[in-house]
């Protein structure tokens, strides 16, 4: 079994998709440096985690064995091993055993990472947008603000203070660190190196990925919202492949330059929250690295998309619309020449 193993567990929206192509993108480098992260491919790591957590996708078998041979895997390295995987924020307590016990007698540690909840909250809403919802800006917001219906969701995977209490409670407090985000981008190497210091990872082991999970403009935001109600009847599968990747991902996210990002103010609200989830993870004795005044909220600056023009979501369907239409011709003019 590797001697250590660090579970990067999140929380979503917190700068994983960037730490988690920056680890993928050099195995071999990582290796050399005596840290494995395992798996062919960083999806192989989502499907033992959801394996691992017993997850709904695993009643279809897709799942099974996953995580035992992701186990097998790490059991082999005799050095560090990291998995960053954001379903383990908010597992349950015995999910969280579970996944800590199978990785014993290596020294099991947490990493969290946190954003500010200014640029969290509106990333959150488009991300529920990305996975099929459709609830409104007004309504999420509204939802976040007193814990409601989506705000249930939200805080079930943004409650900084529960995720690393709960954390703390298994592997111990002092195999739990929390990472702050930098508040502003003018040093884009920070956050790698803060995850780095927590981690054990040297820094110069994985290069900057290409890409990342790129965010939706204020109108394909609301775009996609009046989509998903039509595509209700599509199964997930379907659906994450043709809709989340297909055209949320890589079509509406590459129209983003052409619109209004989503904006949100700082309000008193946010405020309150934002220092009760200071007080709470400074509380909790963890080390931390970065600086918990990272989290005070930074406002966002952009349209609401409620308010977005017709106009600016026709402008950005016709792109969604033109996109599709050549990538199907070149798909055509592709298996004719086969």
């Amino acid at each position: 079994m590797a001697e250590r193993v660090v579970l990067h567990v999140g929380l979503m929206k917190s700068g994983t998709s960037y730490l988690q192509s920056r680890l993928a993108s050099a195995p071999d480098a990582l290796a050399e440096a005596g840290v494995l992260f395992p798996g062919r491919v960083w999806r192989d790591q989502v499907n033992a985690v959801s394996d691992a957590l017993g997850r709904q996708q695993r009643a279809h078998g897709q799942f099974d064995g996953t995580w035992d041979r992701m186990v097998e895997e790490i059991a082999a390295h005799p050095g560090t091993a990291v998995i960053s995987m954001e379903f383990l924020a908010a597992a349950p307590p015995e999910g969280i055993r579970h996944v800590v016990e199978t990785l014993r007698p290596a020294r099991v540690e947490a990493v969290v990472t946190v954003r500010d909840l200014g640029r969290t909250i509106p990333s959150m809403w488009q991300e529920t947008l990305k996975n099929g919802r459709s609830w409104s800006w007004r309504e999420y917001v509204a939802g976040v603000r007193e814990r409601t219906g989506p705000g249930e969701a939200f805080w079930r995977e943004q409650d900084a203070v529960a995720v690393v209490t709960t954390w703390a409670g298994v592997v111990g407090r002092d195999a739990t660190t929390v990472v702050t985000l930098p508040r502003t981008a003018r040093d884009p190497e920070l956050l790698w190196r803060r995850f780095c210091e927590a981690s054990g990872v040297p820094v110069d082991a994985a290069p900057p990925p290409t890409s990342g999970n790129e965010s939706l403009g204020a109108a394909s935001a609301a775009v996609l919202g009046r989509l998903n109600p039509a595509m209700g009847d599509l199964a997930w599968p379907d659906y994450s492949r043709h809709v989340k990747f297909g055209l949320a991902k890589t079509i509406l996210a590459g129209h983003r330059s052409a619109e209004q990002p989503i904006g949100f103010p700082v309000t008193r609200w946010v405020r309150r929250l934002a220092d009760q989830q200071r007080r709470g993870l400074e509380a909790t004795g963890v080390r931390v690295v970065g600086d918990l005044a990272d989290l005070e909220p930074v406002a966002a600056k952009g349209g609401r998309p409620d308010k977005v023009a017709l106009e600016e979501q026709l402008d950005a369907a016709v792109h969604a619309i033109e996109e599709l239409l050549r990538r199907n011709l070149r798909n055509e003019q592709q298996g004719s020449e086969k």
